[in-house]
């Protein structure tokens, strides 16, 4: 059995950035809804997806997810990499060409929406705290100050009402991830995982598994591991950490109910980390 247990790195009885109900049940009622921005960006793809963040650290880029106007899930390997102090690696050991960066951020707002920056004030590792084990799980980061809220570039994307909101068979979309898969053995016995395949092998993309659900677009599952050959990819599941996210950020409120639908946590203080919002692809 997983055993979860709970860590405070800084002591803190507050989530400062926790959402009121009035607010949660605002961020309920319009999240998951792409809508079409007054002049379109120049890749189509990204109006449909405004809740896709860039999470900036160092020198270092990479995806998150808006899922309310003040938090962001990222992938829980950003608390757990210690990659060399002069060279920084993508997710799959690739050295980063830092180069290249600039042409995957927007530059044009006109074009592509607008962009806008936001410090990293709080965060929480949610996953397994077991030392045999590694680390599986996804981070919740806490922003400055709430991101535009009468733009359609920033829409949270909505969080699923229950735990297991899909099951092996069902079509996500994100990037090319098509459908959910049985896990492996390696990373099946963990409680919170979920496995996906993609359709088409294009290996510089990863993020988060959506499903459609209720006409909205939710966040099924963040990124924990991604396979350069587009074989069988772990994430985690955000359905089994829901009650954390209502713990710690009043995240809470669903656009449904699990009728009507056919962890621990490490706090800790990110020093010099950003959030990049906009219509952008993150590679």
């Amino acid at each position: 059995m997983l055993k979860l247990i709970i860590f405070f790195a800084v002591v803190s009885s507050i989530f400062c950035g926790k959402l009121s109900e009035e607010f949660d049940e605002e961020r309920a009622g319009r999240c998951g809804k792409a809508l079409t921005p007054g002049k379109p960006s120049k890749n189509p793809a990204d109006d449909k997806a405004p809740w896709t963040v860039g999470v900036n650290f160092g020198d270092y880029f990479s995806s998150g997810i808006l899922v309310s106007p003040r938090h962001v899930l990222a992938p829980g390997l950003y608390a757990v990499n210690q990659p060399s102090p002069k060279i920084w690696k993508w997710i799959d050991d690739v050295k980063v060409d830092m180069s290249e960066c600039n042409d995957n951020l927007c530059q044009d707002p006109e074009q592509c929406g607008t962009r806008i920056k936001r410090s990293v004030v709080e965060g929480y590792y949610l996953g397994n705290c077991v030392n045999s084990e590694v680390p599986f799980g996804m981070i919740l980061l806490e922003i400055s100050s709430n991101v535009p809220q009468d733009e359609p570039f920033f829409t949270p994307v909505c969080i699923p009402a229950e735990e297991k909101p899909v099951f092996i068979g069902d079509t996500v979309h994100f990037d090319s991830f098509k459908t959910i898969e049985k896990c492996g053995a390696s990373v099946g016995r963990f409680v919170q995982s979920v496995c996906g395949k993609r359709s088409v092998c294009n290996k510089a993309r990863y993020g988060a598994l959506v499903k459609k659900i209720e006409n909205r677009d939710t966040v099924i599952a963040i990124i924990w591991q991604r396979d350069d050959k587009c074989k069988t990819e772990h994430y985690v599941s955000v359905g089994f950490f829901k009650d954390k996210l209502c713990d710690l950020a009043g995240i809470c409120k669903a656009t449904y109910t699990a009728e009507e639908s056919s962890a621990s946590s490490i706090q800790f203080i990110f020093f010099g980390f950003f959030i990049i919002l906009g219509s952008f692809i993150i590679l």
